[in-house]
């Protein structure tokens, strides 16, 4: 993934529930307190300006969510 601001519009959600609408750095703050069930059916939506939102799986969640970055915003 490119580099992107921790700022950016995003929403953490999963089986009909919103669990964090914030910035890509609150939600992914979030979604490392999520449980595993939680975490299994959870997703990332983050916001483009131009066409929409782009969906982020677990996979690049877990990525994100050890970002040394993440820790200074």
């Amino acid at each position: 993934m490119p580099e992107r601001s921790w700022y950016v519009d995003a929403s953490l959600v999963g089986d009909d529930h919103v669990y964090c609408a914030g910035t890509l750095a609150q939600c992914v703050r979030r979604w490392k307190r999520l449980s595993e069930v939680e975490k299994s059916g959870a997703f990332l939506r983050v916001n483009k300006i131009t066409d929409g939102y782009t969906r982020l799986e677990r996979n690049e969640l877990e990525r994100l969510a050890l970002e040394p970055k993440l820790a200074l915003v």
